[in-house]
């Protein structure tokens, strides 16, 4: 059974397009911008491909009050070939000092190998539900997203949403006939609908925050093992405070790059926003990444070698808030 593309946008970026290309390459009118990111849309909301195999790389940083809190890149490659799944990743991150570099290999089994690169440890994974072993959420079937032409409703809801910023979009077009397209957006150019979504999202955002749990159950049995040490006591409430009034976007760029065929290659976007916490302290959250998909339906994943390696079990049953 074919396997449908879903493509995960990742929400931030890194700049402009580079000085060469915009020499290179003639930049149309801002106008003609917002046109093809419409296309865009269009585009990949109809696209009949199938992608049995792809490389999927990114990178994403959270800052705040100009101190970076999270900096985090990874690489995943993913094959699906009718009922039999794999994928392996390879992945750095920092959490407020907290350095950690693995990868993570997976044959769509109830199996999969945790390699510990920052102190040296190997671990096969054994009774993951299939959630956790790739089946669940990693390929879609057929009938799970419908391939349909944007409708006029819909199109016109979109350009109501974007309102005056249609004039923010611009696209330069490539000799390859491949595009970028580009929004910024200011604060004051932050339309009302958004701002008003903004405070609804606030103010939701509250209701679940008084329900959450402070601490999962489930550290208590990761602490014994030494990749998830220390992580725990990097409590991401107090480095990422909770915005409870006047949340506002204050910056917002969001970049694409399509091919030929207007399917999307990569993203950037980068996003600030500021707002005061419940103790009416003002703090200001940058997030900023990107991410590329290429190789498709062109991508063999990695697969684990366990030859003279020691290796030691986890048992993902034995952790609880399985369900």
């Amino acid at each position: 059974m074919k396997k449908k593309s879903k493509v995960l946008m990742i929400g931030a970026s890194l700049a402009a397009v580079s000085m060469f290309s915009v020499a290179a390459f003639a930049s149309t009118p801002e106008m003609d911008g917002y046109k093809a990111f419409k296309e865009v849309l269009k585009a990949n909301q109809m696209s009949e491909q199938t992608m049995e195999s792809a490389t999927v790389n990114g990178n994403f940083a959270v800052t705040l009050n100009g101190e970076t809190v999270l900096e985090a890149d990874g690489l995943t490659k993913f094959k699906a070939a009718g009922d039999k799944h794999s994928a392996s990743s390879d992945f750095d991150f920092t959490l407020k000092g907290v350095e950690r570099s693995g990868s993570v290999y997976s044959s769509g089994d109830d199996t999969a190998y945790l390699v510990d690169r920052t102190h040296g440890l190997d671990y096969q994974v054994i009774n993951l539900d299939d959630e956790h072993a790739g089946k669940h959420h990693a390929w879609k079937e057929e009938g799970d997203f419908e391939h349909r032409p944007m409708t006029k409703a819909e199109e016109a809801l979109l350009d109501f949403i974007v309102g005056d910023l249609k004039d923010n979009f611009s696209v330069v077009n490539h000799a390859d006939h491949s595009k970028t397209i580009s929004v910024d957006v200011s604060k004051e150019e932050v339309p009302l609908v958004v701002r008003l979504l903004m405070d609804v999202a606030s103010a939701d955002g509250r209701k679940e925050h008084s329900k959450a749990s402070e601490v999962p159950a489930e550290w208590e049995s990761l602490k014994q093992i030494p990749f998830f040490q220390g992580l725990e006591a990097v409590n991401l409430e107090e480095q990422l405070p909770e915005l409870t009034e006047e949340v506002t976007i204050e910056h917002l760029r969001l970049q694409l790059t399509v091919d030929a065929d207007n399917r999307l290659q990569g993203v950037q976007g980068k996003l600030e926003v500021s707002g005061k916490d419940k103790a009416g302290v003002i703090h200001r959250v940058k997030m900023e990444g990107e991410g590329g998909i290429s190789g498709i339906n062109a991508t063999t994943p990695d697969v684990y070698d366990p030859a003279g390696k020691s290796i030691e079990i986890i048992d993902a049953e034995a952790f609880e808030g399985r369900g």
